[in-house]
């Protein structure tokens, strides 16, 4: 099992996070009520830490595990998070909340060693390097069961990553005294240079690896399922775990870098709120 460090916004990470935040949920309700202003009146940590198991690459049938450290810190309306990096969050009694930080990615490597989720298979398609990346954030409860999120991860800089979009619906199956359990539909959108990054092949890539030329446009590129459960032992410990299925679409089928059109990622993890 390989210790992953860094920002890294892929399928595991990505599912790692959303557990996590799962897991600090209750501590943003609380805030949605707090009298205290911006500052806040106390400063809320939990450090966590899983293991995970997923595709390689987005769209790889090769899987790898991974352990998944976990940070965050907040104080009234501002946070810092191991994934989300350094930001805002407001959340408002009529269920509508939302968040924005600034984080970094740091990309896929071009196979030639093990490091931040590269493989042998994707040898001579070059580096994706790493990038300060924008993200936006917002949910709305429709009802006491079902919320809509939408997400937005913007490039802020660094020349290939392209900008990525997240629009889905999530509703809340169990929610007691001790244990909850959701479960959400996402759909995944990618911007030209986002879909051609990651799934796309060019002349100069096709010619210094195995694949053929493929062109990826913007759009939609796949859609997930993710079921989440958190059990909490007491104000400290908590345990959260979560599964997600996810299919790519006709919009990025086609290139040879996506070698299985469904894949699932697993992630099981302990936190402690301090």
């Amino acid at each position: 099992m390989r210790v992953i460090n860094g920002l890294h916004k892929g399928l595991i990470t990505s599912l790692a996070f959303n557990a996590a935040l799962v897991a600090v949920q209750a501590q943003a309700d609380e805030q949605a009520t707090s009298d205290a202003g911006i500052w806040g009146n106390s400063t809320d940590v939990t450090i966590g830490l899983g293991a995970s198991y997923g595709p390689r690459y987005l769209g790889s049938k090769n899987y790898t595990s991974a352990l998944q450290p976990l940070l965050r810190v907040e104080r009234g309306i501002f946070f810092l998070d191991s994934e989300g990096g350094l930001g805002v969050q407001y959340a408002s009694n009529t269920g509508f909340s939302a968040s924005a930080s600034v984080g970094y990615d740091y990309g896929r490597a071009d196979g030639d060693s093990d490091f931040r989720y590269g493989s042998d298979k994707l040898k001579g398609m070059d580096e994706v390097s790493g990038a300060t990346v924008l993200n936006l954030a917002a949910s709305q409860k429709l009802t006491s069961w079902l919320a809509l999120n939408a997400q937005a991860d913007l490039r802020m800089a660094g020349a290939k990553r392209g900008d990525r979009y997240r629009l889905g619906l999530e509703s809340t199956l169990l929610d007691a005294s001790a244990d909850k359990i959701t479960w959400g539909l996402n759909a995944h959108a990618g911007s030209g240079r986002f879909n051609q990054t990651y799934f796309g092949v060019t002349a100069e890539q096709s010619a210094a690896s195995r694949f053929g030329r493929f062109k990826a446009d913007q759009g939609i590129y796949a859609y997930s399922s993710v079921l989440s459960w958190m059990h909490t032992f007491d104000r400290h410990w908590a345990t959260v775990a979560s599964i997600e299925l996810t299919h790519y679409t006709d919009q990025v089928r086609n290139s040879p870098l996506v070698t299985q059109d469904t894949t699932a990622t697993s992630y099981i993890g302990v936190n402690y709120t301090f």
